[in-house]
């Protein structure tokens, strides 16, 4: 069972994720605390929009963080660092949204936790919220997972 480790100032991100993980055979564990931390080694790290620019984290098989901010300091750094936002720097982006639907740009390839290779291509998914950011940081938990967002 993959342990996902979700950190989240607010505790909106979290419900959005479990039941994808659910689907991976994940188990999600949220934390709003200033220096988070995890009763388990987390496989995968989920650092919602917005976070503080001081943000220490655990360390993580992989994390998936907003591009806007500095990275986020690591116990021990993870093995794949995913970021995503608007930027053309970032490994997600979006690259067109309407109330319907949204294509999610993936720019530079990453390994997923199965073992798999997600490669550059362009996801056209149906779309209905939520912000830009917490879409683009499920999209990018479901890659990572392995499983089709």
């Amino acid at each position: 069972m993959w342990q996902v480790g979700v950190w989240e100032p607010e505790g909106s991100l979290s419900p959005l994720l479990a039941q994808l993980a659910q689907r991976a055979e994940g188990l999600v564990r949220a934390c709003s605390a200033p220096s988070p931390t995890w009763p388990v080694p987390l496989d995968l790290l989920v650092v919602a929009p917005d976070p503080p620019p001081w943000l220490r984290l655990p360390g993580c098989t992989a994390a998936l963080v907003p591009g806007d901010v500095p990275p986020p300091q690591f116990a021990q750094p993870p093995t794949t660092l995913v970021s995503y936002g608007c930027a053309s720097r970032d490994t997600l982006t979006l690259s067109s949204l309407t109330p319907t639907r949204a294509a999610v740009a993936v720019q530079r390839e990453f390994p997923h936790l199965g073992g798999g290779i997600v490669e550059r291509q362009e996801l056209v998914l149906p779309y209905s919220g939520p912000a830009p950011l917490p879409f683009l940081a499920r999209v990018g938990t479901a890659l990572l997972l392995g499983v089709l967002p």
